[in-house]
């Protein structure tokens, strides 16, 4: 039932939340710092990208599965395209600006992820949806 896939759904929306604002506050300290993201970051930022990917897959899964959100499939899934989209988008903006604030793209990139992932939950359990 929907709290098994729930099980399913919620420690890996976790990691991934979790893993974007640990990132977020560690390119944050870069902007700090005044430094630019380097290979360890990048590789971080790799990882989190490998988690997001594995909550697409899941979600897609349960989708053909026929496993549904309690709001709407398409708000849902678009979600999920922008959580894949935002972090590679924030590396090459990041990579393409030799200022302070490249990391701070980044910054917002991590934060997006992680407010994004959540919204998915919410749709995901019907928090918050509203209904005509």
């Amino acid at each position: 039932g929907r709290a098994r896939i729930c099980g399913v759904i919620g420690p890996l929306a976790t990691a991934v939340i979790s893993a974007a604002l640990v990132m977020a506050a560690g390119t944050g300290l870069l902007v700090l710092l005044n430094r630019r993201p380097g290979r360890i970051v990048l590789g971080v930022l790799g990882a989190v990208e490998a988690l997001v990917l594995a909550q697409v897959v899941t979600a897609v899964v349960l989708l053909f599965g026929g496993h549904r959100p309690a709001s709407s499939v398409l708000e849902f899934l678009g979600y999920h395209l922008a959580t894949v989209l935002v972090l590679p988008a924030g590396v090459v903006w990041s990579l393409g600006d030799r200022t302070r604030w490249s990391a701070g793209v980044l910054v917002v990139a991590c934060l997006a992820v992680a407010v994004m992932t959540v919204r998915m939950n919410q749709l995901w359990a019907g928090v918050g949806a509203v209904h005509a």
